[in-house]
């Protein structure tokens, strides 16, 4: 299975100069156009040890709220992981490809794009410490998009949910959505305003991790009877 990306846009586009004067501006860690909630939101995303975390802890609570069976809870966690599992590996594959840089590299070599939309800023520093990895596409928003896919396909997109971080300065800390979309939706602010990714990176992620999780969901654990998506909406 191979899910394509569209890459980044051209250096001397439009799109990439509006995307990096935003993650210049929210991603600062001096920035005085970020909002608290949204430095909340970023450090919150930035600090649990993992995807799979999260997204087992809200599949198990929904389907406790649902009063799901034995098989359905496993039916639920084995799409949820192994989807998570290849949507990883598709984000490094695209990272491999395209080596894309980070913004904090970006901004600080801007005079080396041939965009005039983009200003050189020598000292720009990020909220959140730069991953040293490539940019394109964004890990976190690649296997949220994965497990956010699942869950919405069995229970509904519009359903009410809380994350949680299992880091110990995040304790007590919860982000509440109201839709799956919804939470997405923040995941790519979150790392625009952490100031590791640019917006192009983290909304071809949410693509790239929803493509795969249609694929497992239509050739993965399916059931010998009945429905085979949606069947947990209640």
């Amino acid at each position: 299975m191979y899910i394509p990306l569209a890459g980044p846009p051209a250096l001397t586009s439009a799109e990439y100069a509006t995307d990096f004067n935003e993650v210049k501006s929210l991603g600062s860690i001096n920035s005085a156009t970020r909002t608290d909630d949204q430095t909340l939101s970023a450090r919150f995303w930035a600090t649990a040890s993992s995807p799979t975390y999260q997204w087992n802890r809200v599949a198990v609570a929904l389907g406790a709220e649902r009063h799901t069976t034995l098989s359905e809870n496993a039916r639920i966690l084995a799409l949820l992981n192994v989807t998570i599992a290849d949507a990883c590996i598709a984000v490094w594959r695209g990272k491999h490809d395209y080596m894309f840089w980070r913004p904090i590299t970006a901004i600080r070599l801007a005079t080396s794009d041939n965009n005039p939309a983009t200003l050189e800023d020598a000292t720009w520093a990020p909220l959140i410490t730069t991953p040293p990895y490539p940019d394109y596409p964004s890990g976190l928003c690649g296997l949220a998009g994965a497990a956010l896919t699942v869950l919405a396909d069995y229970f509904g997109e519009n359903s009410s949910f809380v994350v949680d971080s299992d880091a110990a300065a995040m304790a007590g800390v919860l982000r509440p959505f109201t839709s799956f979309a919804g939470a997405a939706g923040e995941l790519v602010d979150a790392r625009i305003v952490s100031g590791i990714h640019f917006r192009f990176a983290d909304e071809d992620a949410i693509e790239l991790g929803s493509g795969v999780a249609d694929y497992i969901l239509a050739n993965a654990c399916l059931p010998l009877h009945g429905q085979k998506t949606g069947q947990l909406r209640r």
